[in-house]
Parts: structure tokens; C-alpha cells; sequence
């Protein structure tokens, strides 16, 4: 009624953000350990010490490729939760908070 200012609306940490920032650094964690043991795991079965022949060659392609293949997947995750990130709102009614902490 009055031609002032609106009101401010109490806001508070909005709790998906944290949540999501969370999942963002585990998953970084993650993705370097995991990328260090198969790395590791390639170079000894692959350097011919540990396992020779062709059965050895072969499983170690494998393993190999199961790396790679692995990097590729795990590495698309991260820019998916940046983007959900990005496009969370740093801060949310009380409300929205306690509703998402009981959802």
C-alpha cells in the first residue's frame, strides 16, 4: 500500500548448493585416486616385470582400455555438477531451506 521499499525476505544458505559443492570436491577427490591406482595397476602389469607373455599383453590392454574408459565417464560428471551449480541460487527463503533439508 505504502510506496516504500518492499520488505526484504529473511534468506539463508541454500543447502542443495552446499550439497552440490560437496559432491563437486568428493568427486574430484575420488576421480584423482582413482585414476592413480589404475594408473599404477597398468604400469605394473604392463611394464613386462610382474607378468609376461601374450595373456599378460592382452590383459593389460584391457585393463588399459578399462582406464581410459573409466577417466572418460568419471570426467563427464564434474562439468555436470558444475553446470547444476552455476545455476543454484547461493541463497533461499528459511522455508525452501528446512523443506529441502527434509526432502
Amino acid at each position: 500500500m505504502g510506496g516504500g521499499p518492499a520488505p526484504q525476505q529473511a534468506t539463508a544458505t541454500n543447502p542443495y548448493l552446499t550439497d552440490l559443492q560437496n559432491l563437486k570436491s568428493r568427486l574430484t577427490a575420488e576421480v584423482a585416486k582413482l585414476n592413480d591406482s589404475l594408473k599404477t595397476t597398468c604400469s605394473d602389469m604392463g611394464g613386462g616385470k610382474v607378468w609376461v607373455g601374450k595373456t599378460a599383453d592382452t590383459w593389460s590392454a584391457d585393463v588399459d582400455g578399462r582406464r581410459k574408459r573409466v577417466q572418460t565417464l568419471v570426467g563427464k560428471l564434474i562439468p555436470i555438477v558444475e553446470a547444476e551449480i552455476s545455476k543454484t541460487p547461493p541463497k533461499v527463503t528459511p522455508v525452501e531451506a528446512k523443506l529441502y533439508r527434509m526432502g
